[in-house]
């Protein structure tokens, strides 16, 4: 009896002992935690304070190890509308993004965040660790913004959008960067003197930082136009060969503000040909409405349907009066024009018209009878 009331006190002090341990080493945790990753959320209790302190403490080294992109300055990720905060957890360890899903949710949920996530697609750059990572896509004003160049647009419609968007720069800007390009971007192109980028930014889906700036945006466009030069380059034939790349891209601009069909866009572009092969002028109606500008009263750059007066409009562009190609592209072509271009069909067609089925599409002829055939009753 007397040596079991000696080792009651004893037990009593090594409970004591431990139970004071683990309250110092919670302690610990959660000032360790605090002088890494800040203060938690002020929706978490106090239980889960503690709770995801010691979870946080565990992983605080992988939490701090910077992440580095191989032969990357910044990669992208998305989060989608259904992905729950462990889906993007699992989703930025699967890409490389972090080190620790788990660690990277407790972090989360830590911080309060976890239920604020914003869908959408976030720029992050390399050298960033899990918790610069975590606070980044927990901020929406972090997401890109998004929108799309339709093939066919002019720079000034491309300038609308950006009015549009809330980028760092406005549409006016873009158009004198644009209008007169810098020789360092005119050069990835190989952009003739006193040529605009009318032509070379190209369509498509964007996805922009918020930060970016309005020369990282130019270059950006503008590489993805020389991706599909260079595609093209090598289907070159006898016809196209003999203009000039920049020449290409202007007739391409034209070809597809004709047609919104692809698969008759070489067809298009073999009329063309066969007419500057001749001497014969290409006497194209888009030519036409990028020399009469915005029409107020339609609202649109591009009035339709067009007059025999507005025909006779004075300028370099209005292929009804001048002989061979205008001085620069009346678009932004896509990438199925450029192609067309640069590898027109072999064709004897020397005109083509639209089709009376309202199919957007046309109809070919090689003699003039034939094309006056072609219409609509």
């Amino acid at each position: 009896m007397t040596s079991k009331r000696r080792q009651f006190p004893f037990l009593l002090v090594i409970f004591f002992l431990v139970a004071l341990g683990l309250v110092l080493f919670m302690m610990f945790a959660v000032y360790s935690d605090s002088q890494v990753l800040g203060a938690p959320g002020s929706n978490v209790n106090t239980l889960n304070n503690l709770r995801y302190s010691i979870r946080l403490f565990r992983n605080l080294d992988r939490l701090q190890k910077p992440v580095e992109f191989s032969g990357q300055s910044e990669r992208k990720f998305t989060i989608s509308n259904s992905d729950s905060a462990l889906d993007v957890c699992y989703k930025l360890e699967s890409e490389q993004f972090v080190f620790s899903a788990i660690g990277t949710c407790d972090l989360l949920i830590y911080k309060g965040k976890d239920r604020t996530l914003s869908p959408g697609t976030y720029t992050i750059p390399s050298g960033m660790n899990a918790i610069q990572i975590a606070s980044f896509i927990a901020e929406g004003f972090n997401r890109d913004i998004q929108f799309t160049i339709f093939p066919g647009w002019r720079l000034e419609e491309i300038a609308a959008v950006i009015d549009q968007i809330g980028l760092g720069f406005g549409g006016d800007q873009f158009l004198s960067f644009a209008k007169v390009p810098s020789p360092a971007i005119a050069q990835v192109v190989n952009l003739p003197s006193l040529r605009s980028l009318e032509g070379y930014m190209h369509p498509g889906f964007y996805s922009l930082k918020p930060t970016i700036s309005l020369e990282e945006f130019v270059l950006q466009s503008i590489n993805r136009t020389k991706s599909v030069i260079q595609e093209a380059t090598p289907l070159l034939n006898a016809q196209s060969s003999a203009l000039t790349t920049d020449q290409l891209i202007i007739l391409a601009s034209i070809i597809q503000r004709e047609t919104l069909e692809s698969s008759e866009m070489p067809a298009i572009a073999s009329v063309f040909f066969n007419r500057l092969a001749i001497g014969m002028r290409l006497e194209t109606d888009p030519t036409v409405q990028y020399s009469l500008g915005f029409d107020p009263v339609m609202q649109t750059w591009w009035k339709s349907p067009l007059t025999y007066a507005d025909l006779g409009v004075e300028s370099d562009y209005n292929t009804y009066q001048v002989q061979g190609l205008p001085p620069g592209a009346i678009s932004n072509p896509g990438r199925e024009a450029i192609l067309a271009a640069f590898a027109p069909d072999q064709t004897g067609y020397f005109f083509f018209r639209a089709k009376c089925d309202g199919s957007m599409t046309h109809n070919f002829a090689v003699t003039y009878e034939e094309h006056l055939a072609n219409g609509c009753e």
